[in-house]
């Protein structure tokens, strides 16, 4: 979906730069303007930002442990919190500066390895982690996409309902991921 956007907005900034016809510009800037309506969009947050909602989210609503970073490392431009035995909250910043404060999220990741005694927890943390990256989604929403990201996982597509986060699903041999992507203008 990002890709989409970037390639759109790079086809604005050609046109307007070799200065073709106005009547394409105005096109390419009413063809991104309606794939952010059909999308949406989110404001743009740091991680810092996002795993403090999320935070907030597991300790208002459940018992669950939220991220912390005393289980906090980073590994291959990305911050992993160990959550639970064999679940882990991964947050990946557009541009990884070591930050946590400074670094805007691209997307984050509920990573499960399949052999957790903990896996019972998967969707309580999910409808956390979604609604900390759009507080307006309802429980009936996140179900709804959780179901709809599984049935999209074998054709590698992600889904969407217009409120500005993709979630995808990626199922491996020892361990499956949730993806929530964050959809910026």
């Amino acid at each position: 979906m990002k890709k989409i956007l970037l390639c759109l907005f790079m086809g604005v900034m050609v046109l307007g730069l070799t200065e073709c016809g106005t009547d394409s510009v105005e096109e390419a800037k009413q063809d991104l303007q309606e794939v952010q309506q059909e999308y949406g969009v989110v404001e743009e947050e740091t991680a810092e930002v996002l795993v403090a909602k999320f935070n907030t989210e597991v300790m208002d609503n459940s018992s669950l442990n939220p991220a912390s970073n005393d289980y906090l490392t980073t590994y291959e431009d990305s911050y992993w919190y160990g959550l639970i035995t064999g679940i882990y909250l991964i947050v990946y910043p557009e541009e990884f500066t070591g930050d946590l404060s400074n670094d805007i999220v691209d997307y984050m990741i509920l990573y499960v390895e399949k052999s957790s005694e903990n896996e019972s927890s998967i969707n309580e943390y999910l409808e956390y982690l979604i609604k900390a990256n759009n507080s307006n989604i309802t429980t009936e929403e996140v179900n709804d996409l959780i179901i709809e990201a599984k049935d999209s996982a074998e054709s590698g597509k992600t889904v969407n309902n217009g409120k500005g986060i993709d979630i995808g699903y990626i199922d491996n041999n020892d361990n499956y991921q949730y993806q929530v992507i964050r959809l910026y203008e």
